[in-house]
């Protein structure tokens, strides 16, 4: 008998862990994420209920890099784990990355550096739609998302009972990822478990909000103003220089778009992975078109060096920022918590012919999320003892970007898998709520799955 332990992420977006065990004592987990909370509440981030399973537990399976699914790994190795792991290939490039950045902010709350170490050396990397055994009687698979680079929804194969665990997925296409290649209906799934995150949102068309933005940026050109565009460092950034190097491809040799900020690191991962195993055949064949390996290589797209050599970053941001030339600033962090992009609004955000064009989901009581919802006054603390004083005179937009599924990707989900019982996690309370509804006018039943919730399959 299957016992599924819900660890994490249950009514809500954040720290994502799933336990899937057996009478036989053998225990896989799906991700061990943490959440994060806006900076003014002081809080550091929170962990999945995952730390007294850590010694028993013989595998962790990461769907994606992001750290709400993958940023508590390495505290399990002080919790006692002493299994393996599993990720993609660029997973695990990522990880590293992001890993040792949160260490660097938040200390070894979690975990500490010999932690990370250890994490490090203890994975295990697959391709896609390669069967790797787990334990006796228990093989798993990892197929393409479409979310970000090296993204999977996974498949459990637990003594003949089919497990879908879809982490994050998107049925959009987007510049690096065709949309999901849903399971095969003749081989249907026992149990699904899956995101809900956009079940009650509405989204937009990804030609309609790059019409959006690309309306905006040739406005702030033709006021002679810098485009502040803060983004997440992983995934959107690379989507955002991907739809500007193509859509917007003549005008940026006029209107240069520079990078700041972690997004490099993320670009570099990017470009070792530019080919068919994990991007879409079609954006390769578009950038050899055009003589690019990849979107980065296009002439207007720079970075902060590219202003001066040899001076302090803040006084490049300041040049930047300051100076004649029009142009687009692409930079950390996306919800605006802190990062690069506060020189640039301490700098620029009282200039009335610059913009400020957000591009990712702001989360609740962030700094984003107050700017987003008309907050015109606000104080940038830049983690060094100063805080200023900043007014926001710049036109601000929001652009309704997404990485997840809409609610019809999420049903056709469903449809395509036929599983026998289905659990909604990852997803805010009125979101589960709308895709359960939605579920049992089609004639199938969807539960809810609660924190701490232990159900016998």
């Amino acid at each position: 008998m299957l016992e599924i332990s819900v660890l994490g992420a249950s009514d809500s977006v954040g720290k994502s862990c799933v336990m899937i065990s057996d009478s036989d004592h053998r225990r896989v987990v799906f991700d061990a994420g943490i959440q994060l909370h806006p900076r003014r509440t002081g809080r550091v981030s929170t962990a999945p209920d995952v730390d007294r399973f850590a010694d028993e537990t013989n595998a962790i399976l990461i769907s994606h890099a992001h750290i709400d699914h993958s940023g508590y790994t390495p505290a399990l190795y002080r919790a006692g784990f002493r299994g393996s792991i599993h990720m993609t290939t660029p997973t695990k490039d990522i990880v590293q990355i992001l890993w040792k950045d949160h260490l660097k902010i938040e200390g070894p709350h979690h975990y500490g550096i010999s932690h990370l170490q250890t994490a490090m050396m203890k994975i295990e990397t697959h391709n896609y739609r390669k069967k790797f055994k787990i334990a006796s009687g228990i093989t798993a698979e990892f197929l393409d998302a479409s979310h970000i680079l090296g993204s999977a929804y996974i498949l459990l194969d637990w003594e003949g009972t089919r497990i879908l665990y879809t982490g994050d997925f998107n049925d959009a296409k987007t510049p690096y990822h065709d949309p999901i290649q849903f399971p095969d209906p003749d081989d249907p799934i026992d149990i699904l478990i899956t995101e809900t995150t956009n079940a009650n949102r509405r989204i937009e068309g990804r030609k309609t909000v790059t019409s959006n933005l690309t309306e905006s940026l040739l406005n702030c050109y033709s006021r002679g103003g810098k485009a502040i565009i803060p983004s997440f460092a992983l995934g959107r950034s690379q989507e955002i220089q991907a739809y500007l190097a193509s859509d917007f491809d003549s005008f940026l040799h006029k209107f240069p778009l520079y990078i700041d900020g972690m997004i490099l690191d993320m670009n570099a991962i990017y470009e070792r992975y530019m080919n068919d195993k994990w991007v879409s055949p079609r954006i390769l064949i578009e950038l050899k078109d055009k003589g690019y390996r990849t979107p980065f290589d296009h002439e207007g797209i720079r970075v902060l060096d590219d202003v001066a050599m040899k001076t302090k970053r803040s006084k490049k941001r300041e040049l930047l920022i300051t100076r004649d030339q029009q142009s687009i600033i692409l930079t950390t962090s996306g919800m605006m918590e802190g990062g690069p992009v506060y020189d640039y609004l301490r700098m620029g955000g009282g200039n009335l012919r610059n913009g400020l064009y957000i591009v990712g989901y702001q989360v609740e009581g962030t700094m984003g999320s107050d700017i987003a919802n008309g907050e015109k006054n606000v104080k940038l603390d830049n983690g060094f003892g100063q805080v200023f004083d900043v007014s926001l005179d710049l036109e601000i937009k929001q652009f309704q970007f997404s990485g997840h599924s809409s609610l019809e990707g999420l049903v056709q989900m469903v449809q395509y898998s036929t599983p026998q019982k289905i659990y909604a996690i990852h997803g805010e309370p009125n979101a589960q709520k709308r895709y359960a509804e939605e579920l049992r006018r089609i004639g199938f039943k969807a539960k809810i799955l609660t924190a701490h919730d232990i159900l016998e399959e």
